[in-house]
């Protein structure tokens, strides 16, 4: 037990054929499971021994006997130094239990299993800092346990089911986001001085890297250029400013001109490496500002720091 009072040991289960008897078991927190051709008599007993005979003589060298003789123990012999997940509804959910189980005093139905046990910390989809285990979000090498098709079994990467569940993050995915964040400033660096030519195509390589494709130039000077943009999937044009520096007075000059607009512009966009103090928008307006830094954060995200790089090599 960890000193978050969590089990260090993880098992996986699943509530019934394609998960049946979930609804029941999230409802009234619970682990439910069949095997209804086990007496209910040595099941309150946990008499091990006996329900392994017992299933021994059923399964005799039938493939897989081993297993499931496995699960059933896996439920009785002491459940609560396990951690229990299962996936339902599209997330990860968890939850700890008592040692012991109930049986169905109305024996195995749709509804409810044979027997089952009870949850000591109900069933959660988040994680103990409140993170939702969405399924999408999750690694790979964790729900690639979604796919088992039998009650009970040990998850491959049961370390990581931990990791989220108390929501830490790996050792590894820390050191790698530090290295990427000191690559950002570096890319900054390399941003701010860019020739206004180049920065204006490093935007033209952002927005189509994010689904945008430049439809006219509305007009250029020294200091900067504006354009059109379309974004064909979200059937909207955006009215683009790419600024080497500019203050708050350049900033609202163009918000104004685009509040006149706004039957044909979704959104603005200002794009500017060196902003002159702090840029701020009114509330409500689908305007974004990319300064230096968020320009940066975009130069890695879509992999484009080696054409920034090239630009001073």
């Amino acid at each position: 037990m960890s000193k978050d009072g969590l089990p260090s040991s993880v098992r996986y289960v699943k509530n019934g054929r394609s998960g049946r008897w979930w609804k029941s078991a999230q409802k009234n927190g619970q682990i439910h499971a069949g095997w209804k051709n086990i007496p209910d008599e040595l099941l309150l007993k946990k008499d091990l021994p006996a329900i392994e005979t017992l299933l021994r003589g059923e399964y005799g060298d039938k493939p897989g006997a081993r297993q499931d003789i496995n699960q059933v123990l896996n439920l009785l012999d002491g459940p609560s130094k396990h951690l229990w997940i299962t996936f339902e509804d599209d997330y990860l959910w968890w939850c700890t239990v008592r040692d012991g189980v109930a049986a169905n005093p109305d024996g195995e139905t749709a509804a409810s299993g044979h027997f089952w046990l009870t949850c000591s910390r109900p069933w959660s989809n988040t994680s103990l800092n409140g993170r939702l285990l969405a399924t999408s979000e999750l690694p790979g090498t964790v729900t690639t346990t979604k796919g088992f098709r039998a009650t009970v079994c040990t998850p491959k990467d049961s370390e990581a089911i931990l990791r989220l569940i108390k929501g830490e993050t790996d050792k590894d995915a820390i050191n790698s986001a530090d290295r990427r964040k000191e690559y950002q400033l570096a890319v900054h660096k390399i941003v701010q001085r860019l020739s206004p030519q180049d920065f204006e195509h490093l935007i033209d390589l952002i927005l189509a890297g994010t689904g945008w494709e430049r439809i006219a130039v509305l007009g250029g000077t020294r200091e900067g250029i504006d354009v059109e943009a379309e974004n064909p999937a979200a059937d909207e044009i955006a009215f683009v400013q790419v600024k080497s520096a500019a203050g708050q007075d350049v900033l609202d000059d163009y918000v104004e001109r685009f509040k006149q607009r706004r039957e044909r512009y979704a959104r603005m966009i200002f794009a500017v490496h060196t902003p002159r103090g702090r840029l701020t928008v009114p509330l409500g307006l689908p305007v974004q500002v990319w300064t230096g830094e968020k320009v940066a954060e975009l130069v890695v995200r879509l992999g484009l720091g080696k054409w920034v790089e090239s630009r001073l090599s």
